[in-house]
């Protein structure tokens, strides 16, 4: 019998299956890298800083359009093009989320120079304290300077009753 009831797109869940995902690791082969997303340039192509040293640009594969999206800052998998004589352009193929990019760092697949923006988390307590202007005398010789000078504004002006 037919699954008829649901709302929208009720069907589109009913055919995904959740299994373990497989670790997918480069094939020197097929002239794969890893790399670093730099900045997006729009329109599915970004700034790679590949982990051979080089920066190339990278086009999002057309099986990964509007099903994976590709933020600064990711760990990706990549291959180079052969039918070019440049060696600076490449199909971005496989988008590793944080705890795949943990384990193929933890598994040696990545030069040492190359760290994970793990630290940039706001839970390590570090917080940073913006000035807004208003400037706080450094010792107490400028406080008691302040001091002396609104004594003297207050004695040098005049009572009306006085008069």
């Amino acid at each position: 019998m037919p699954n008829k009831k649901g709302g929208k797109k009720f069907k589109k869940g009913k055919k995904q299956s959740f299994h373990e995902k497989t670790m997918i690791y480069k094939d020197p082969k097929e002239d794969q890298e890893y790399g670093k997303v730099i900045r997006a340039m729009g329109n599915g192509r970004f700034e790679i800083q590949c982990f051979d040293g080089k920066n190339r640009m990278g086009i999002l594969a057309g099986n990964m359009r509007k099903k994976v999206w590709v933020n600064k800052d990711d760990i990706i998998l990549f291959s180079k093009w052969e039918f070019t004589t440049e060696d600076d352009k490449c199909s971005i193929i496989h988008k590793y989320d944080r705890d795949e990019s943990r384990k193929l760092q933890r598994d040696g697949e990545f030069p040492d120079f190359i760290t994970l923006d793990e630290e940039n988390d706001f839970t390590t307590g570090d917080m940073i304290q913006f000035d807004y202007g208003a400037e706080e005398p450094s010792s107490s010789e400028e406080e008691e300077e302040e001091e002396e000078k609104e004594k003297e504004k207050e004695e040098e002006e005049i009572d009306l009753d006085d008069i």
